[in-house]
């Protein structure tokens, strides 16, 4: 079995510029490198935010710290210390910028996370090719979620929300599926990209979720920010 993990010192990242909200204009566009992640991604050290490069000063900077891009927050500050449970995981910080009325932000995600230096992380090993191997510390790369989905349409009863953006991923090769939810609980067979409402919704909150799938590499899922209570 080939090592997918080695001990690094500054770690090479993925990074990616999200869109502004709308009526946000390029003040804070990244003038250079964007957010970056330093530390080596083992159980018990501790991973640091390199702030970006903006083309303006940002008035305020605050990141947070995501496992495999999802959206529980692990930490708030520019230091993280990965726990075990990271382990087999990609760990990802966003950094999130403000100047003046304007909002930014941009991400980085480091390598799979292994329990000590050099060790690979449980059942992510990459066998060896049966003619040749690898490169060494050849890694599959998860998808990273780097915005979170979004949702266009009026909140009321027969109406129909549709996915306006599955959100901006960093997940080449990655297929994505959908699923449409109801106070947090998903709803059964509504897995396309719009979602017509019914009175079972009436006074719901609803969220769709995005999954993206490669087989072989770890399943990331994004949510969306939830509807106003449906009508």
């Amino acid at each position: 079995m080939n090592k997918i993990i080695v001990a690094l010192g500054t770690l090479a990242v993925i990074a990616a510029l999200s869109s502004s909200p709308a009526g946000a204009g390029d003040v804070t566009r990244l003038a250079g490198a964007g957010v970056a992640v330093s530390g080596q991604p083992v159980a018990g050290s501790t991973l640091t935010a390199q702030p970006a490069a903006w083309s303006a000063q940002p008035d305020t900077r605050r990141y947070e710290w995501l496992r495999d891009g999802e959206d529980a927050v692990l930490g708030r500050e520019r230091t993280y210390t990965v726990v075990p449970a990271d382990v087999g995981h990609t760990l990802v910080v966003v950094e999130r910028v403000t100047v003046g009325d304007q909002r930014d932000e941009t991400s980085a995600a480091s390598p799979l996370v292994a329990a000590t230096p050099g060790a690979s992380p449980p059942s992510t090993a990459v066998p060896a090719a049966p003619a040749a191997a690898p490169a060494p510390a050849a890694a599959r790369t998860p998808a990273v979620s780097v915005s979170r989905p979004t949702i266009s349409g009026r909140a009321a009863v027969g109406k129909r929300l549709r996915l306006r953006s599955k959100g901006a991923w960093n997940a080449a090769g990655h297929s994505y599926r959908y699923q449409w939810l109801r106070d947090g609980k998903a709803i059964r067979g509504a897995t396309k990209t719009s979602y017509r409402l019914t009175t079972k919704d009436r006074r719901k909150r609803m969220t769709v979720t995005v999954t993206a799938r490669r087989s072989g590499y770890p399943t990331v899922s994004a949510t969306s920010a939830r509807t106003a209570r449906v009508r």
